[in-house]
Formats: C-alpha cells, structure tokens, sequence
C-alpha cells in the first residue's frame, strides 16, 4: 500500500493544496538550485559530459545550462542535474539522506522546457517530488546511508520519477509503474565523493525520473508495489532489512517537509565541512591569533561525517578538498573565509594550507548527532587553548540564509555564464516562477539559446 499511496499523493495533489511555506521554501531552493548550476556549468566534468550529450545528439528538445544547445529531455536533465552538483554548493535535505533539489528540478526544468509548461506546473512538481524524496529518506535514509548508497541518486530517482509522472498527467497506476521503472534504474556509490562520478549520481536521477515517467507513459510495466515488496526497494536498498515504509507514507499530503528540512549552503563544499568551518569563523570572530602560532587544531564532531562524507583528510585536488573538513578548516583560520575560489587544485596544494592540515586532527564525538555539535579548539605557541562551539548550522531551517544573501550568492554564481542583466531578469523570473507562463522563457535565458531557436 505504500506506493499506491505516494502515487496517489502524485496524482491528486494541486497546487492549490500546498502550503504557502512550501512554495516559499521552494522557489528559495529552485534559486539555489540554477545559480549552482551556472556556477557548475563551468566545471571541467559539466563540460565533458556536456560535449557527449551534444555529440550524441537527438531531438532538441530541452536546453542544457550555460551551453548555448538543446538535447533530448533525458539527456537536459542527465547534463543539467550533473552540473548543478559539480561544485557541492547546492541544497541539503538531512531527511532525504542527500540533495533534493539536484535531482528533482532538472528532471522538472528538462520537461516545462521540452512541453512548454509553466512555471506554476514546474512548482508543484518539484514540491511532490521532494516530498516523495523525503518520505522514502525517513524511512531509509541513514541505514541506506551506511551501506554506501548515495541518496542523492537513489531516493533522487524516485523522487524525480514522480516530478515526471506529475508532468505528464500520469494516472495512478501509471505513476505507480514510474516509481517502479526508476527502483531499477538507480544507484550510485559514496566511495565515489570527490570525484566526477559524485555529481553525475544527480544527474543519472534527474535523467531516470524522465525516463522512467516517459516509458510508463508509454504502457511499459514494472511492480506497482516496489517500496514495500520482498524484493523491493525498501527492502533491498536496507541491506535487507525491514524498514518501515508504511509508517512514513502514511501521512503523505498531511504534511510538507520542505519548509522544516531544506538547508541551503553558505560554502561550496560537502555539508558535512560546514560545522567545522561555522565553529572556525566563530572562533576567528571571538578571538584574536596569528595563524603561524597555531601548535594544533582540533576539531571535536560526529563521527558519521568523517566516516560517511567528508572522507578525505589530506586532500590533493580542489574536489577532495569538497570533502575534507581538515582542508576546509585550514582554509576558514588561513583566509577568514570559505569561497568558490579555494577548490582548485592548486589553492588545495600550497604548501602552507598543507602544513596547517598536518595540524588538524578530527576528533569524532560519540555523543554527536549526525551533523551537529561541532567544536573546534585551537593550541597557540602561547599556551592559550581557544575554542568555539556550533550546535546549527547557516543555512539550516533554524538559521536560514536571508534573501539578500541568497540572492547575493546566485549573483556570484550567475557570473560565470550570464550578464548582469541576463542574471537580473533570470533572478526575478525564478523568484516569481508561480507567475511565469512559460518556463522555457527562463531556460531560454539560462541556456544562453536565443528566443525562438
């Protein structure tokens, strides 16, 4: 009965219907969303899977960010959700174990573009799906989690799976065939954070939402009952282990989540860097040191963090140091800042930013929660022992970003690709995306096409 009743929340859920903290929280993601994609259409994986996606070719029927060129709508979406994860500067949602906004709007970008919907369509889509994301993710996210997975991928592609489904007014056991197809079509490994291959899990859930939501569409079949099946998702993606589903799914519709989970980042890095870089600037703030008196640092947290994300603690290239808390601490004493700028190679192989992380040591706190408390405590040549402590973070629903600063760093990303005006008018678009009559006037702008072409 789980699947029947996400399909039905799909499939009978308007807009009407959403909260008006929902909507809010949405559009502030979708903003997020496409200034992280700007900023990651630049990154040398986003251009090589780019150039194959255009070089396979196919019907232009969705455009790919920052490109300048349309592609098959699975295919927007594989480019477009891999980008938008390039730099790890997007959205987190602890409940979904990973990055909704990732994998769900370009799935939801990929098909407004191609059947011309607008941007009122695309806002409740992109809501459903984090909704069904989420509500998987409280099920299973944190023992999926542990045996590898990255939920970023796999609840992603269910989640996109239902954004499809709601696109293409599917029926309810169409919808169910959907979430079916995409159970088989996902995965995506966690050993494979800091490299190319971490992004494009964003992209492969984006792309298998549309397609699995397109095939069932078209009469293709999967079980209707995946979640809860013997076999089935839940089940298998455990470790075969019996998670509640059911419990989860049974206020589907009561509630939204978005408005209580959704975090946006203030750094271009792993979430699981934040706390030691939010307890780093406080200390800076509240205390006054040189950085070359510094004996020893560390950094007091959980040990999911180390253990599951943040995996790389002598970091060698700019996307390691994305999942290094040592580099990312070094960086916030050395710099008094954590910026786009520091993760290149090159600023990750200065010898002094190496010689502070050989004085970095994380020291993981059993009675931690999964992201916070963190403390970090600094030894001087002095014999002064400072230290600071963060029990949330900026960006979280309790500390979120204001609008002057979400908006600030979508205009520090949009640079990249657009001009200041094409970066204005997009910004206002996508802040009033329930008012757009078509959202391909939006990706028109984004993709840098022409009106028209």
């Amino acid at each position: 009965m789980s699947t029947e009743k996400l399909g039905k929340f799909v499939v009978e859920t308007s807009y009407e219907a959403l909260p008006a903290e929902a909507i809010r929280s949405a559009k502030q993601a979708i903003v997020d969303c496409l200034g992280c994609a700007l900023a990651g259409s630049a990154d040398e994986g986003s251009k090589i899977l780019g150039e194959y996606a255009k070089e396979m070719g196919g019907k232009p029927e969705a455009g790919v960010i920052g490109a300048g060129f349309k592609v098959p709508a699975p295919d927007a979406a594989w480019v477009n959700g891999t980008l938008a994860h390039a730099l790890d500067y997007d959205d987190v949602a602890m409940v979904t174990g990973g990055h909704p906004s990732v994998a769900l709007l370009p799935a939801a970008l990929a098909l407004g573009d191609k059947l011309h919907l607008s941007g009122k369509d695309v806002l409740l889509a992109y809501i459903i799906g984090f909704e069904v994301m989420a509500t998987i993710g409280k099920a299973c996210a944190w023992r999926h989690y542990s045996l590898g997975w990255h939920c970023t991928s796999t609840f992603g592609s269910l989640g996109a799976a239902a954004i499809g489904a709601k696109l293409l007014k599917l029926n309810l056991d169409e919808t169910r065939m959907a979430i079916g197809i995409a159970a088989s079509l996902t995965g995506g490994l966690k050993q494979n954070f800091g490299t190319m291959t971490k992004p494009l899990h964003a992209g492969n859930a984006a792309r298998n939402g549309v397609v699995a939501a397109t095939l069932a569409q078209r009469g293709f079949t999967a079980v209707q009952d995946i979640l809860e099946t013997p076999m089935g998702f839940c089940k298998v993606f455990g470790g075969g282990e019996e998670l509640d589903i059911a419990a989860a799914t049974q206020d589907m519709g009561g509630s939204f989540q978005i408005s209580s989970t959704l975090e946006i980042k203030p750094y271009p890095s792993c979430r699981g860097t934040h706390p030691g870089i939010d307890a780093t600037l406080g200390l800076s703030r509240q205390e006054q040191f040189d950085v070359s008196d510094i004996v020893e640092v560390e950094v007091h947290g959980s040990a999911w963090i180390v253990e599951g994300a943040a995996i790389y603690h002598r970091p060698k290239t700019g996307t390691e140091g994305k999942f290094s808390v040592e580099y990312c601490v070094a960086r916030a004493l050395l710099d008094n800042e954590v910026a786009m700028k520091h993760f290149t190679d090159e600023k990750v192989t200065e010898p002094m930013i190496q010689e502070l992380i050989s004085k970095i040591k994380y020291v993981p706190d059993p009675e931690a929660g999964i992201i916070t408390p963190c403390e970090v405590v600094v030894k001087l040549k002095d014999g002064r022992v400072l230290s600071h402590k963060v029990t949330s973070l900026a960006g979280d629903p309790t500390s979120p970003l204001s609008e002057e600063t979400l908006h600030a760093k979508y205009r520090d990303c949009a640079v990249a690709v657009l001009s200041p005006q094409e970066t204005e008018r997009s910004l206002e678009m996508a802040s009033n995306l329930e008012g757009l009559e078509d959202v391909a006037s939006l990706m028109n702008i984004l993709t840098k096409m022409e009106v028209g072409k």
